[in-house]
């Protein structure tokens, strides 16, 4: 009881600053700092700050890919204080500042004189925050009140210097992912629990996005996890890990990239609201396929239906969305002039996870297989450019891919090379009498007395000679 209590205590004072930053800022797009109108606002955020930093240190709020965090916990408060939350975010995204940090007793002059630095000048859209820490440090303030722009606050560079467990954390991660999705699935209808599952899974998104710089093959190796019992949410997650990967070879920057993860991974989400039989088929007649097409339309309403849009709003917004569909003259029955870059990259992941999974009228691809069919596809079935990188990624032969070796040897492919891609990383599976290894790592690559140890002689499938490919690719 007395840990809720203090927990409450530290929201309560969280949204209590968030009101009076808001407030503030706000003001500053009105008047000028000495205005009276600040000092009822600038006083009562002056004693927060004081009370959380005698008790914490400091007083920091964080604006995150929309979520807010106050001395690195999430900021929450039910519906009410819920403008007050994404106005604050909104606000600081309008300024480019990502943190604000008071780091000890502030007095309503240095407030003032703080706020009129993020006064922008008449005709001037966007704040030089340069000039704003240039000005604290002249007003003798730089050790009181610190900004950071996107990418450089203390959350960030304090990721980045923690090395992690590769063995424990990425199976982990993976199967957090998996309860997040179905979490997630399950409270749609419940407003509350629909936007902390959202923020949660989003913020396992982020954290995987700063590890995909280092970790890339750990990142195909997830997406090369198969569990014919859960299909959905496997192909879900699957498309994200690849959709993170292949938008981090593309160059999209972190932030975005966050946003492409969580798009990959509720691609699908439509679904689960369309009969179970038809997840897992390729081929189905004209009325089962129609009603299949319908999931992205589900997908829609879920979202809606998340954020308490009343069922009157929906059927009126989704009889004004479709109403000309019939008469197939309306535009969304025409090529789209432009499609989103997301919408192509998530295309293209699908289709090899749907390619390499096991599904109701036929067997899994395997991965080279996979690559081989989706590269001789129609033209136009995929971005060029996107399908070239993302063959690029996985390699002749991807992650997950089982092979034989010139030894006798059977493999699994763990890590692709890049620059030799015939000589990827392997797990040994099996020796050359049929005995089950260990699943020791070869480098394919890496000369032993002047010679390769091993060459790639052709692929099998996994399943016929009892190989669970999973167990390798996460070890």
């Amino acid at each position: 009881m007395a840990l809720d209590l203090q927990e409450n205590s530290g929201q309560q004072q969280a949204l209590e600053f968030c009101k009076h930053m808001l407030q503030s800022l706000r003001l500053t797009r009105l008047y000028d700092t000495d205005n009276v109108n600040f000092t009822e606002p600038l006083t009562k955020l002056r004693d927060v700050i004081i009370r959380v930093s005698d008790r914490m240190g400091s007083a920091r709020v964080q604006s995150e890919e929309g979520m807010l965090y106050f001395n690195k916990d999430p900021v929450r408060g039910g519906r009410r204080a819920f403008g007050t939350i994404q106005g604050l975010v909104k606000a600081l995204d309008q300024i480019g500042i990502a943190e604000i940090a008071f780091t000890g007793a502030v007095s309503v002059d240095a407030l003032r004189a703080f706020f009129g630095l993020l006064k922008l000048p008449e005709g001037v859209r966007e704040l030089d925050v340069d000039a704003v820490k240039e000005g604290l440090k002249n007003a003798k303030l730089a050790e009181l009140i610190q900004v950071y722009r996107p990418g450089e606050t203390t959350g960030a560079a304090q990721i980045q210097q923690i090395e992690i467990d590769e063995k424990t954390y990425f199976p982990l991660a993976y199967a957090r992912t998996l309860v997040l999705l179905r979490e997630y699935v399950k409270n749609l209808r419940q407003e509350e629990l629909n936007r902390y599952f959202t923020q949660k899974l989003h913020r396992a998104i982020q954290e995987l996005v700063r590890l995909v710089n280092k970790y890339p093959h750990k990142f195909l190796a997830m997406a090369g996890v198969r569990d014919v019992d859960d299909f959905l949410f496997n192909h879900m997650a699957n498309v994200g890990m690849l959709s993170i990967v292949l938008g981090h070879n593309l160059g999209i920057s972190r932030v975005n990239l966050s946003d492409l993860g969580l798009a990959a991974m509720l691609h699908g989400l439509g679904k689960f609201r369309t009969d179970k039989r038809l997840w897992n088929r390729t081929k189905m007649p004209p009325q089962a396929m129609k009603e299949l097409g319908r999931h992205p339309y589900r997908l829609l309403g879920a979202v809606a239906e998340g954020r308490k849009i009343t069922r009157k709003t929906l059927v009126a917004s989704t009889a004004g969305f479709e109403w000309d569909l019939v008469r197939k003259q309306t535009n969304l029955r025409k090529p789209l002039p432009e499609e989103h870059p997301y919408a192509k990259i998530i295309r293209v992941c699908e289709a090899y996870d749907l390619l390499t999974s096991n599904l109701a009228d036929r067997p899994a691809m395997s991965p080279d297989q996979a690559i081989k069919k989706m590269v001789s596809a129609p033209k136009g079935w995929f971005d060029e450019v996107i399908l070239t990188v993302f063959t690029n990624m996985m390699g002749l032969f991807p992650t997950g891919t089982t092979v034989t070796l010139s030894t006798g040897e059977i493999a699994v492919v763990v890590h692709p090379n890049p620059q030799k891609p015939k000589r990827p990383l392997v797990a040994i599976v099996m020796d050359r009498n049929g005995l089950q290894g260990d699943g020791d790592f070869l480098d394919l690559a890496e000369k032993i007395d002047g010679r390769y140890p091993a060459e790639i002689t052709g692929s099998v499938d996994p399943t016929e000679l009892g190989i669970n490919v999973p167990d390798y690719l996460l070890a």
